[in-house]
């Protein structure tokens, strides 16, 4: 099982396209599952914070080769991969990807 997360840096005004984004996303529900079920993923979390007045978006995800993950999301087999990849385009700032390095993933 591999890990994976990292901030997501916003450009500024980008809060009412990450709302749309958040609620197309639910209301999809079936359709993100399935794309998880997909990429071997068990868990995709997202989290919305701010850090010295400079809003990001964290993400978390837990799959069985985040290699695979990647690979599988970008055919689009889903349409719901395509509109995630173009939204986080249209919202992340300049050099604002982040990707964390896991140092400890403890699971029962």
């Amino acid at each position: 099982m591999e890990v994976a997360a990292g901030l997501i840096k916003l450009k500024p005004d980008s809060g009412s396209k990450v709302d749309e984004w958040r609620d197309t996303m639910t209301s999809r529900l079936d359709e993100a599952l399935a794309t998880l079920v997909h990429e071997g993923a068990q868990i995709e979390s997202w989290f919305r914070i701010k850090i010295e007045g400079q809003d990001y978006l964290l993400w978390y995800m837990r799959a069985d080769s985040m290699k695979k993950v990647f690979e599988v999301s970008q055919t689009f087999k889903h349409p719901i991969d395509k509109y995630h990849y173009e939204t986080m385009a249209s919202i992340t700032a300049p050099d604002g990807n982040i990707v964390a390095k896991p140092l400890l993933d403890l699971k029962v």
